[in-house]
C-alpha cells in the first residue's frame, strides 16, 4: 500500500518515528507499536499506511538515502572547484553523523538488509543501491571536472571515487565505536587533506 494516497505529512512522521525506533532497538525487536506511539498515532493508523515492519524499513531506506542524495545534489550545483566540491562532499557525507545521531546506527541495519537483498536478487535493494551509486556518480563528476581543471591528475574515477566512499563509510564508523568528537575533527581534517594530496597531479 503505497502511503502517497494518504497524508505524506503523516506518512513522513511514520517513518521518522522508524528512524528512531530502530535505531534504539534494531530492526529484529523494533515494533510497531512503538513507531505509533513515536508518531503520536494509533497502531491501526501505522497499518493503513504500510502494510508491514518490512514495508516500513524499505520505505525508511528510501527516505534516508533520499535526504542524503538531495543534499549532494545541492552541493553539485553549487559553484565551487573541484577541489572545494570534493573537500565539503567528504566533509559533509560523514559529519553526517552528528545530524543524525543515533540514527545512524540504522545504517547497520541498511547495508546489512541491503546486501542479503541484493545476494537474493530481490527488489527491495534497489532504491538503497541506486541512490548509492547516485553519490558515487557526484564524485566521478568532481574528478572528472578536477582533471579537465587540471587541478587533478588522470586516475581510474571508479576506483578512486569508491575510495572517497569508502573514506567516508570508515569514517562514520571509526566515530561511532570511540564517539570522541574532538579526535574525530582532527582524524578528519588530516584524512582528508592526505586524500586530496593523493589526487595532486
Amino acid at each position: 500500500m503505497s502511503p502517497l494516497q494518504k497524508d505524506p505529512t503523516k506518512a513522513d512522521a511514520i517513518i521518522r518515528a522508524a528512524i528512531h525506533i530502530f535505531a534504539r532497538d534494531g530492526l529484529e525487536k523494533g515494533k510497531i507499536a512503538d513507531i505509533a506511539k513515536e508518531a503520536g498515532i494509533g497502531k491501526g493508523t501505522v497499518y493503513e499506511y504500510y502494510s508491514s515492519k518490512d514495508e516500513i524499513f524499505h520505505a525508511m531506506v528510501n527516505t534516508i538515502m533520499a535526504d542524503m542524495v538531495d543534499a549532494s545534489e545541492t552541493l553539485y550545483s553549487m559553484d565551487l572547484s573541484p577541489r572545494d566540491k570534493l573537500r565539503t562532499f567528504m566533509r559533509m557525507n560523514t559529519e553526517i553523523v552528528f545530524e543524525m545521531d543515533e540514527a545512524m546506527l540504522i545504517i547497520t541495519e541498511m547495508w546489512a538488509q541491503g546486501a542479503r537483498a541484493m545476494r537474493r536478487g530481490e527488489h527491495e535493494a534497489a532504491q538503497f543501491f541506486d541512490s548509492y551509486g547516485k553519490m558515487k556518480q557526484f564524485v566521478i563528476n568532481i574528478l572528472k571536472a578536477g582533471v579537465m581543471a587540471e587541478d587533478f591528475r588522470e586516475m581510474n574515477y571508479d576506483g578512486v571515487a569508491t575510495l572517497a566512499l569508502a573514506f567516508v563509510d570508515g569514517f562514520i564508523w571509526q566515530f561511532m565505536l570511540n564517539n570522541d568528537r574532538a579526535a574525530f575533527d582532527r582524524a578528519l581534517v588530516e584524512g582528508i587533506d592526505s586524500f586530496m594530496k593523493g589526487l595532486e597531479r
